[in-house]
């Protein structure tokens, strides 16, 4: 199994192999992993952190003091702005109060005029005023034309799978000039280049577009992806964390041991 001691190792084991670890839900696995301190209470995020340093053995008492800070600082600054927001509602609502009963004023005077009467009692037209109807449309849903979508994507889905060869770890997936991944959902991706060892890293569930001019070792939270180049196009599932090396204008998958071999013998 693999040891963490870093949240960074969190990272990079990913929120799937988390979330069947913790059986916390993946979409706040996700908000820990990408520090979204705004969006989750402080009593949850305690929690999930203290079920993470019991299952993993990590000290995250860092992360803790990081959410403290970013929950004083905001936390001040909402009291303010919704003081404001309810004091302005306050203030407004008589305002347009005095404005209404002034325009039923108006309009009954309109009224007594038009008729020539200044009786004491409102004329009958006055009293009676009517709103006329709202129309209301029906709405068609064409299920014919939303079945066939659902087929036609239906087959789609199907000749992918059919023409899909999953790659072994000796053979290349894709090559030639331009290189994009698509992960299926979010994930954890890590990129170094092996000219300089410069570390990139990033939580994202758009295309990763791969720059093809240098020679990179690219660690994925997971397989669930689509890889596309010049070449064409080749679809992985495999709910694992993947590696791969991109080196002379092609891409393969290689092993943890030749990922770290490759990387100074260092697993990140």
């Amino acid at each position: 199994m693999k040891q963490c001691s870093t949240f960074e190792d969190l990272q990079a084991l990913g929120t799937e192999k988390i979330h069947e670890r913790t059986h916390i839900s993946r979409d706040k696995v996700e908000l820990v992993l990408t520090k979204s301190y705004g969006e989750i209470g402080r009593v949850q995020f305690m929690g999930f952190i203290s079920i993470l340093e019991r299952e993993y053995g990590i000290d995250l008492n860092t992360i803790r003091e990081e959410y403290a800070t970013y929950y004083q600082d905001h936390i001040v600054e909402t009291s303010s702005n919704s003081s404001v927001i309810l004091q302005s509602s306050s203030n407004s609502k008589p305002k347009w109060i005095m404005v209404g009963i002034a325009l039923i004023v108006m309009l009954m005077i309109a009224g007594y005029i038009a008729q020539g009467k200044m009786s004491n009692e409102p004329d009958e037209a006055v009293m009676k005023l009517t709103v006329p109807p709202i129309a209301v449309h029906d709405v068609t849903i064409d299920t014919n034309v939303t079945d066939m979508n659902e087929t036609n994507t239906t087959v789609s889905m199907v000749n992918n799978e059919k023409n899909t060869t999953k790659p072994s770890a000796s053979h290349s997936i894709v090559s030639g000039n331009g290189l994009i991944i698509r992960p299926a959902y979010k994930v954890w991706y890590g990129m170094i280049d092996m000219a300089t060892g410069q570390r990139i890293q990033n939580i994202t569930a758009d295309p990763i577009v791969i720059d093809t001019t240098k020679n990179w070792l690219i660690f994925m939270g997971h397989g669930r992806l689509e890889i596309e180049s010049s070449s064409g196009k080749t679809e992985l599932k495999d709910k694992e964390t993947v590696r791969f090396v991109y080196e002379n204008g092609s891409l393969k998958p290689i092993t943890k041991d030749e990922f770290i071999e490759r990387n100074g013998g260092k697993n990140w």
